[in-house]
């Protein structure tokens, strides 16, 4: 069986949705105790559903050519990794509205970070940086760095 971008892409959709997930489980908890809170809450789900669509439009626009097959033993071990980031996602405990965006913030970086580490193990020849599979990883770091320095403006510093 081949993997291919479409694959890996749902992977992130699936950890995008995850995350969106945590945000409607403290929209919950918050909606009637802390307006604070939740006003922020809804403004980060929104942001959280507008990346998941904008990884689902990724996914669609792919056609046969540019859905670029991944090495099996490639998948299997980006496979691992996303799965083990995707398991240690876990409902926060938030008591302020700078709690919430420092988690916001952190699981950003983390999220590049993961990406920046896939987009490196899926290197595996100097020409890969002019494939498709790199092409698409970077524009897809480049928005999660945009909305993490997003958020981290937000954090008032101590």
């Amino acid at each position: 069986m081949n993997y291919t971008l479409s694959d890996l892409i749902q992977k992130l959709i699936d950890i995008e949705k995850d995350f969106f997930n945590i945000y409607v489980m403290l929209e919950e908890i918050f909606k009637n105790n802390s307006l604070a809170i939740y006003a922020v809450i809804k403004v980060i789900k929104r942001r959280e559903k507008r990346n998941i669509e904008y990884y689902e439009k990724l996914k669609s626009t792919l056609t046969d050519e540019s859905d670029e097959t991944i090495e099996f033993y490639l998948y299997d071990r980006i496979s691992k990794l996303l799965s083990e980031f995707k398991h240690n996602i876990k409902l926060p405990e938030i008591k302020n509205t700078q709690g919430l965006i420092k988690y916001t913030v952190e699981f950003k970086r983390d999220n590049i970070g993961l990406l920046v580490d896939v987009q490196g193990r899926l290197l595996e020849k100097i020409d890969d940086v002019n494939n498709n599979i790199y092409k698409i990883l970077s524009q897809v770091i480049k928005d999660e760095e945009k909305q993490e320095k997003m958020f981290e403006k937000l954090l008032i510093s101590k």
